[in-house]
């Protein structure tokens, strides 16, 4: 059941785009489908295009906080729609945002926002995004959770899933609740929705695991060589190994 209107988190959604040549061509905008969808429900939506990096850093620094200001008492969503791949995203001009810049990107705002910072990424594999929460070292997280795709989805399933999310978002529903229907509208089930405070436990984890197991094979090797060791002392001795 949607959760009642006095309890549902009130927020707008923050859209920055980076098409690609063909996208703009063909006059295909992913972010005018989103604002449509979000403003039926009533929910203030903004739209920036970023043709390259000085204009996607300053639609976030400038932008995002002019957008903060008129709409006190809500929460931005972050959507970013560009085209993605394992290490990053591409901008229009092709120039590369890898995760560890857009990161650096994040980090203030979500601080701003008391870790409350949920961001969508509208990408091909967007969700390697999670790579961003990784950093053992740093106390600090870009995120609150990360909504994106594991594969690469077709430009209009991205569409209908993340107007099918909002939708729900306004209904009232709960995130992981919104996911299950931004799944079946768009018929992708490789959309995922992960907390940066997962991403850095499962990282952790991930990195205890390989320390153990080099562990272990140090002293494997280290038993075989005391083992060769203690073989060679016993001929030299002219006793025999024992049996």
């Amino acid at each position: 059941m949607p959760l009642p209107e006095s309890e549902r988190i009130k927020f707008f959604v923050f859209v920055i785009e980076s098409p690609s040549a063909v996208d703009l061509y063909h006059r295909r905008s992913e972010g005018d489908i989103i604002r449509q969808a979000v403003n039926l429900n009533g929910i203030p939506c903004y739209l920036l295009t970023a043709i390259n990096i000085e204009a996607f850093e300053a639609a976030l620094r400038i932008g995002l906080p002019e957008a903060m200001e008129a709409n006190p008492g809500r929460v931005p969503i972050l959507h970013i729609s560009a085209h993605g791949f394992q290490e990053g995203i591409q901008l229009s001009n092709s120039e590369i945002l890898l995760w560890a810049r857009l990161r650096q990107l994040l980090l203030p705002i979500n601080k701003e926002l008391s870790n409350a910072l949920l961001v969508c990424l509208s990408s091909c594999e967007g969700y390697a995004g999670t790579r961003m929460a990784m950093y053992i070292e740093d106390d600090g997280y870009p995120f609150f959770a990360l909504i994106a795709n594991a594969e690469k989805p077709l430009w209009s399933e991205t569409a209908i899933a993340y107007s099918t999310f909002y939708h729900w978002l306004a209904r009232g529903e709960y995130v992981l609740h919104a996911l299950d229907a931004m799944r079946v509208a768009s018929g992708n089930k490789t959309f995922f929705a992960e907390m940066a405070h997962e991403s850095r436990q499962g990282y952790i984890n991930y990195i205890q695991s390989l320390n153990a197991e080099a562990i272990q094979t140090n002293l494997e090797k280290q038993a075989v060589n005391d083992q060769s060791g203690n073989s060679i002392k016993l001929r030299k001795y002219g006793l025999n190994q024992p049996s």
